[in-house]
């Protein structure tokens, strides 16, 4: 089994992954999200995007059973260059203004560093996910994690 640092570099270059939580009764949920990883963790905004509202399905999945999977992929017509990175574990739905203000400025800085469309957006307020893996599997054809290689 792999590890966090194994996979760092990889996960910093990655542009999206697919995040999987389930309810507490086991209803899964699966969305596409942008991600960045900050030391330990690998953090998710609940951007300005149009939405019905805050009390998203994946923010009340995780406060109800706080188990994620998250799978980063790449995939080519040339299957030698195929590889995926799957992270599991506990996540937590962080609220700034709910006393870590200071990791939740750090996170949004480098969510904004990573993804330029974030820094017209307004995202000091808004819930962000942390996910803190305690497993991690890769799997390449070539052995390569290259992210466009």
């Amino acid at each position: 089994m792999a590890s966090l640092d194994d996979v760092r570099t990889t996960l910093e270059t990655a542009r999206h992954g697919y995040l999987s939580t389930a309810s507490a009764e086991g209803d899964p949920h699966l969305q596409p999200v942008v991600f960045q990883i900050v030391g330990d963790s690998i953090y998710i905004a609940i951007d300005e995007k149009p939405k019905t509202t805050l009390r998203l399905r994946r923010l009340t999945n995780i406060e109800s059973n706080p188990r994620f999977a998250l799978l980063v992929d790449h995939y080519d017509d040339d299957w030698d260059r195929l590889w995926w990175i799957l992270l599991r574990g506990p996540a937590d739905v962080l609220w700034p203004s709910e006393g870590r203000a200071d990791e939740a400025n750090e996170v949004i800085a480098a969510l904004r560093a990573k993804y330029s469309q974030y820094t017209s957006m307004g995202l000091e307020e808004r819930p962000l996910l942390k996910l803190t893996p305690d497993r991690v599997t890769r799997w390449a054809a070539s052995g390569s994690f290259k992210v466009g290689e």
